[in-house]
């Protein structure tokens, strides 16, 4: 049981813990299990339609994006290819959660984590999305500026993730 256990990725472990308090927490409280699947099945789906999404981008990235691209391009961490990549993720529509899957697979095929820290720091801060909903109630000039902000945040996040993984080096291998 041990080894099983060892053998499995650190997202499974979670998921198995979470999955474990979830079902302690409803046999201490009364819950109607049902009406909770109900009450958040239209959610359920929406999550899993954004997931379903995101592999499929993640798979087209697989077979599209060439790996010497990624090796030639993007292992570089210049301020330039972290802007690149800070607004990429400002493109980038759909729910962090989402983005993980495609993320995972930008750096199995060589992403530098710098990179990536830009391109999340950028979906993450503005999305497309978002855009009617912050224009419509704060004002065009409000959108603009957090679009300018998160421009310069995600540079600024990935130089950050060059400095601190010098003090705490980073996992250099996925398993896939």
């Amino acid at each position: 049981m041990l080894k099983w256990w060892k053998s499995l990725g650190p997202d499974i472990k979670i998921a198995i813990l979470l999955i474990g308090i979830s079902g302690v927490l409803m046999l201490f409280y009364s819950v109607d299990v049902k009406q909770l699947f109900i009450t958040n099945l239209a959610l359920t789906i929406k999550i899993l339609y954004l997931t379903v999404v995101a592999i499929a981008i993640t798979t087209v990235i697989h077979f599209l994006v060439p790996v010497d691209f990624a090796e030639k391009y993007l292992k570089n961490n210049s301020l330039l290819y972290l802007f690149y990549a800070t607004l990429l993720g400002t493109l980038t529509p759909g729910p962090v959660y989402a983005i993980y899957p495609i993320v995972l697979e930008l750096r199995r095929k060589g992403v530098s984590n710098a990179i990536l820290v830009a391109f999340l720091t950028g979906q993450t801060i503005i999305g497309p999305a978002r855009a009617p909903f912050e224009i419509g109630f704060f004002g065009l000039k409000f959108y603009l500026f957090r679009i300018l902000l998160a421009l310069v945040m995600g540079p600024v996040a990935g130089l950050l993730y060059i400095a601190f993984s010098r003090l705490w080096p980073d996992i250099k291998e996925i398993k896939s």
